[in-house]
Formats: structure tokens, C-alpha cells, sequence
């Protein structure tokens, strides 16, 4: 293990002689051995290390106990330790972040401060090659371009920070044997066995399952499949920053006859950059960055909004992102219906909505052909309401400021927007998003979400609606 650390640090550049390094250990086994092996290196490079350690406070004694391992960890190796903690529950609470994404945020904010105090740039972080594995199929069943296939990277930049992985060719049972043969003692996370968390399905089941029932080599070929991407990816990054050196005359505006001579995954790339760069990450994903590249294309004047605080306007010849700390209630095309206008639906029939991109088909079905089924809300795209509950006539509209919508199984109603963020729903997709509304004015039915508590099907219903919708185009 210690002669790849030797080989990945010296071909991929990653630390220079004498550099100054902080180590981010959270006393599990990757990080232990990390630690012990730029030690090991340190006489024949001359890195100046120190360790820095954060407690999540996720599962009391034991958070602690990690501490007071690393404390000791770090002294036995004369190394001068850093220790950060905080209330992760508490954070992800008031943000409405997950868990996991909480307890990253923190820790990586405390690396940069740590960095900062103490007047260093490089980060050393335990990544291994079966955390390059996991993170490839958690991004492929997410859904993800080259970029996130790439998956992680052996650098890369966390805000001022540079962060190095210096095990990134190196597999778990390979840190094992290397903490055996050393004698070194480590920390063991139940929460990396809880099944909750989608990475340790995948770690625990999915890819135990592939490798044994389709290629016992699975790892190994995904891990080359990531190296790939992550050259392609560079490749791409370059391009994209050419292209936009040549049709972005201000950080706001896209010229799209420059956009539009270059290739379509170029094309994509610097949209996806050019938000990036205007701090509008949270309006990326490959449907927004779509809907950009054919406004660009189509010659006309359009614009989308991609959040509360920002759209973009095409005049035909150029994108312009546009801010207003108003909340827009405008329609996402010029000339088309107000965001707060409802499309009334044919009763029963189907009825063509184009301002929202949708056809809606409703019929009526009496109780006696209501199937089983019906009650579990069972698809996307096709739901099961009860008549009586939700009336007529039926609308069908946008998003408006202060929604608010009571899913199945929850008690009472929430904020409509506190129920896209704990969704995941990106802020450009909420605006777009299809509402059925009910004769008392009130949601019945998320489009492509959960019906309401108050419409489902019960064993009393003697009428039912069976909705279905698709996409027009389709």
C-alpha cells in the first residue's frame, strides 16, 4: 500500500517536496492509514503534516470517544492536532439538508478555517478506490453527466483549499492488511452498516450482488471507467472555458452564435459553468441547462425562470441572466399565461395545456371499477383521486408564494416550498412543476409527486378520478 500512496502522489502531482499538510482524520481505518503513510513518506519528502479532526456530535459517547482517539493518535506521532465540532442535527434542521450532506458541509467548513489559521493549502484526505467505485454508481443511479461520473477526484478545489487523495489507487483490503502488518488500531462507525444511507446499500448489497451474479472483476473496471471519465472530463472543463472566453462578454450574458458553433457537450458544459460562475448551482441540472441551450437556438425572444431571484432572457441573439429580489410571479415565456393563472381541465376528457407543457386526461370512474391498486397512489404520472373530496371543476396551475399542500400520509399541511426542498427538487423545476386543483381551490396533486392526504381513495368512495398525464411532445 505505502509504495502506491509513493506512486499515486509523485504521477498525479499531488504533494510537493516540503509542502505543509493538513490530514483530515476521522479515526476509521482509511484515514488512519493515510495518516501513518505520509508519516512513513515524510522523511524522504519533508512535508510538515498536522492532523485535523471533526466530531459530528452524531453519536455521543462514541463521537467523543473518536476525539479523544485522534487527540491521542496524533500525539503519539509528535503532530500538532486540530479539533473542530458541531451540532450537525441542528444544522441540517434549519437548512433542510440531509444528514450526510449536513455533516459534510460542517466538516469541510471547519478544513477550510483550519487551513486558513494556519496558512495551508493542501488537504489530505483517505478516499480509496472502493469509495471511487460507490461514489460512481451513487452519481449513475442519481443521474449524471461525465462530470459526476468522473466521480471523485485525486484533486481538486474546496474553495481556497486544494484537497489531495493520495489512496484513491489503493483498495479497502488493501488499508486492512496495511493496519495489520503495521499493528495499527483504528475506529469503527456503526452508521457505515445502517442501510438507511443509499452509499451502504450500494457498498453492502448492490455491489457484492453484481460482482458475484455479473462480474467479479466489477470494481475493478469501474474504477478504470472513472479514470476515463475524469480525463474526458478535464478535457471537456478546457474546452467549455475556451468557449466561454469567446461568447461571454460580461459574466452574465452568453452570446449564442458563438455558444451554438461549438459542439453540443460543449455547448452544455458552459451553460452548465456559466450558472455555476453567477452562483446559480442550485438551477443546474440537464433539463435547465436544455431548455438554455434551445432558447440560444431557437432565434426568438424567450426567458426561463431558474429561481425566485433570477431568470434568464434571450433577446435572439443573446442569453442575459437577469436578478430581482422580487418574488417573480411572471410566466417562464413571453406572451404565454401568468404563473397564476389555472387552466381549467375538460370533465371528463383530455385537455392540451401548453403553458405547462403537459396533456391531462381525467375520467370517471364509478366505485365498482375503482381498482385495489387505486388506494397506493401508485405511478408518477397516472394517480387515483376521490370525486366527492376533490369537486369540479378542475385546474390545473403553477407554483404560487405561500402554497400549501398536505401529502398522503402526513397530518397536516406544509409550505409547498418546505416540501420541494425536502424532495430535492431544484429550485428551476419547482417553477415549472404542474399543480391539480380542486374545486375548493386547494392541491390535490403534485404532478409527478404525491397525490393529497384529503383526495386519496378510500374504502367509502363512490366515485373516483383517475388522472394521467404526459408531456406534450411525447
Amino acid at each position: 500500500m505505502l509504495e502506491k500512496v509513493r506512486q499515486t502522489i509523485k504521477e498525479r502531482g499531488l504533494l510537493a517536496q516540503g509542502e505543509r499538510v493538513l490530514v483530515g482524520v476521522s479515526g476509521g481505518p482509511d484515514s488512519v492509514a493515510l495518516l501513518d503513510a505520509l508519516v512513513a513518506l515524510q522523511p524522504e519528502f519533508g512535508w510538515e503534516l498536522r492532523v485535523a479532526h471533526f466530531n459530528h456530535r452524531l453519536r455521543g459517547a462514541e463521537s467523543d470517544s473518536d476525539e479523544a482517539f485522534v487527540r491521542k493518535l496524533a500525539a503519539d506521532y509528535g503532530l500538532a492536532c486540530a479539533i473542530g465540532s458541531g451540532d450537525v442535527w441542528q444544522r441540517a434542521a434549519l437548512e433542510r439538508l440531509s444528514i450526510e450532506d449536513a455533516a459534510r458541509r460542517s466538516r469541510h467548513a471547519f478544513f477550510q478555517e483550519t487551513a486558513r489559521s494556519l496558512s495551508l493549502a493542501k488537504l489530505a484526505l483517505g478516499h480509496t478506490a472502493d469509495d471511487q467505485v460507490e461514489t460512481l454508481l451513487l452519481r449513475l443511479l442519481r443521474g449524471a453527466g461525465t462530470r459526476g461520473l468522473a466521480a471523485i477526484h485525486p484533486s481538486n478545489r474546496l474553495g481556497g483549499l486544494t484537497v489531495v487523495r493520495p489512496m484513491l489507487d489503493v483498495w479497502k483490503h488493501e488499508v486492512l492488511d496495511y493496519l495489520r502488518q503495521r499493528g495499527l488500531k483504528f475506529r469503527q462507525d456503526a452508521s457505515n452498516w445502517d442501510p438507511q444511507f443509499q452509499r451502504n446499500r450500494i457498498r453492502h448489497e448492490l455491489i457484492p450482488l453484481l460482482e458475484r451474479a455479473y462480474n467479479p472483476r466489477l470494481k475493478l473496471l469501474l474504477h478504470q471507467t472513472a479514470e476515463m471519465l475524469a480525463a474526458e472530463d478535464q478535457w471537456l472543463e478546457a474546452a467549455a472555458s475556451r468557449a466561454l472566453e469567446h461568447c461571454r462578454p460580461r459574466p452574465n450574458v452568453l452570446l449564442a452564435a458563438g455558444l451554438l458553433r461549438e459542439h453540443v457537450a460543449v455547448q452544455r458544459r458552459a451553460i452548465y459553468r456559466w450558472l455555476l460562475d453567477n452562483n446559480l448551482g442550485e438551477a443546474v441540472d440537464f433539463r435547465t441547462v436544455e431548455a438554455l441551450r434551445t432558447m440560444a437556438g431557437q432565434g426568438t425572444v424567450n426567458e426561463l425562470v431558474l429561481t425566485e431571484q433570477c431568470r434568464a432572457m434571450c433577446d435572439g441573439q443573446r442569453l442575459e441572466l437577469q436578478r430581482s429580489e422580487a418574488r417573480n410571479q411572471k410566466s417562464e415565456v413571453r406572451g404565454q399565461k401568468s404563473e397564476a393563472e389555472a387552466h381549467l381541465l375538460n370533465l371528463p376528457g383530455a385537455t392540451e395545456v401548453p403553458a405547462l407543457g403537459v396533456a391531462v386526461e381525467v375520467q370517471i370512474v364509478a366505485a365498482g371499477e375503482i381498482p385495489h391498486s387505486a388506494i397506493r397512489n401508485p405511478h408518477s404520472s397516472e394517480v387515483w383521486l376521490d370525486a366527492e373530496a376533490v369537486g369540479a371543476p378542475l385546474r390545473l396551475r403553477r407554483w404560487r408564494a405561500g402554497d400549501r399542500f398536505q401529502p398522503i400520509g402526513m397530518s397536516r399541511p406544509k409550505k409547498l416550498q418546505d416540501i420541494f426542498v425536502n424532495e430535492k427538487v431544484p429550485v428551476a423545476q419547482r417553477h415549472r412543476t404542474p399543480l391539480l386543483e380542486a374545486e375548493s381551490g386547494e392541491i390535490c396533486w403534485v404532478l409527478g409527486y404525491r397525490i393529497g392526504e384529503k383526495f386519496k381513495i378510500t374504502p367509502t368512495t363512490q366515485r373516483a378520478y383517475h388522472v394521467r398525464v404526459r408531456s406534450l411532445g411525447r
